[in-house]
């Protein structure tokens, strides 16, 4: 049984702990408390007054923490949420993938990444967040739920729910699947038109949702519109992985979304090269498809790894089974094992260093 059942939460021990709040130079911080909810050993602290910027979050995670050891902690000012870390949580990272332009295989490397970390040991959950041509449901196979049932999860899924009462992901292969398409059926135009919606939406996705995962894995849209804008600006990510295809034009796009990630600060893991090659089927010399750019190494992101062109991973793709698990001891899957010890190691080594901003 767990221990944290055991203890028991003041409300007024929770406030007190927020009186005492400093700064880093122990500089007192009087925060206002609008509200304070508590469930078993969790509990939420909502912020009211003057703006508080997530540092404040951050300081008051802290002071709380350690008055009240064990417990785990919400702290909420408006639209943000901190859970400690790099903000989903003590030893929790949330990595995006991510690659500016479209069709470079995004999902592809977000899905099989998913379930190699899997395979490693990882608890993995894999969310995604492109609301125009979300196909991560397709790709594992994953059918949505009746809308009677998804509009009753809406209606079970109240403001400031504790973990117990949130939303549970789907469970696929050995990994957590969340998809803005299980509110966006197939063959459905999404509505979602404003960067308020789209916020609201994937913070719903990774806050609101109970989550065993210690890694998630955001399989995100293209470009540098307002869904990207939201992940880089204000989702908890540990780390960007890039996406993309050798060529000029695609590395071209690529800066772009770079240079937003560096405007918000997100750390770049190193980018994957995908379709790098494609192996001759009669002398099985490597037949390079795109000229070969160096955009983003000149810019100091590391190639991680490089998928070769292989139809049997859309194939895969198209069947709900992808390939890492069809062929585990294949090429491509010896390559995304490459990647998966690549991002493990990047994100031990950089467990301190992300800071919300």
């Amino acid at each position: 049984m767990d221990e944290r059942e055991h203890i028991t939460i003041d409300e007024a021990a929770v406030r007190a702990a927020v009186a005492a709040t400093v700064n880093d130079s122990g500089t007192p911080l009087l925060m206002e408390v609008s509200e304070v909810v508590i469930d078993g050993a969790w509990v939420a602290v909502v912020l009211g007054g003057a703006n508080a910027s997530p540092a404040m979050l951050r300081h008051v995670y802290r002071a709380v923490t350690s008055a009240l050891p064990g417990v785990d902690v919400d702290v909420r000012y408006g639209g943000r949420i901190y859970r400690g870390g790099a903000g989903f949580g003590e030893g929790r990272h949330v990595v995006a993938v991510l690659g500016g332009k479209g069709g470079v295989g995004k999902s592809t490397v977000a899905v099989n990444l998913a379930l190699t970390l899997s395979a490693m040991g990882a608890r993995v959950g894999l969310i995604d967040c492109d609301v125009n041509a979300p196909d991560v449901p397709h790709m594992l196979g994953v059918r949505d739920i009746e809308p009677d049932r998804r509009h009753a999860l809406r209606q079970a899924q109240a403001r400031l729910a504790p973990p117990s009462r949130r939303r549970r992901p789907h469970e696929c292969y050995g990994i957590q699947v969340m998809s803005v398409g299980f509110e966006i059926p197939e063959r459905f135009a999404p509505r979602v038109t404003s960067r308020m919606l789209v916020s609201t939406m994937l913070r719903d996705l990774i806050f609101e949702v109970n989550w065993s995962a210690d890694v998630l894995v955001l399989d995100a849209p293209p470009g540098t519109g307002e869904e990207l804008q939201v992940i880089a600006g204000e989702l908890p990510i540990s780390g960007a992985l890039f996406v993309t295809t050798p060529q000029d034009l695609a590395q071209m796009d690529a800066e772009r979304t770079l240079a937003l990630l560096a405007e918000y600060g997100v750390p770049v893991l190193g980018v994957v090269k995908n379709m790098a090659s494609l192996a001759c089927p009669h002398c099985e010399r490597d037949i390079d498809l795109y000229a070969q750019s160096t955009r983003l190494v000149d810019a100091g992101v590391p190639v991680i790894g490089s998928i070769p062109f292989d139809v049997s991973l859309s194939a895969a793709a198209d069947r709900g089974r992808p390939l890492v698990l069809g062929e585990p001891t294949g090429p491509i899957a010896y390559e995304f094992a490459r990647i998966g010890s690549h991002t493990r190691r990047w994100l031990a080594e950089h467990e301190h260093e992300r800071v919300p901003r």
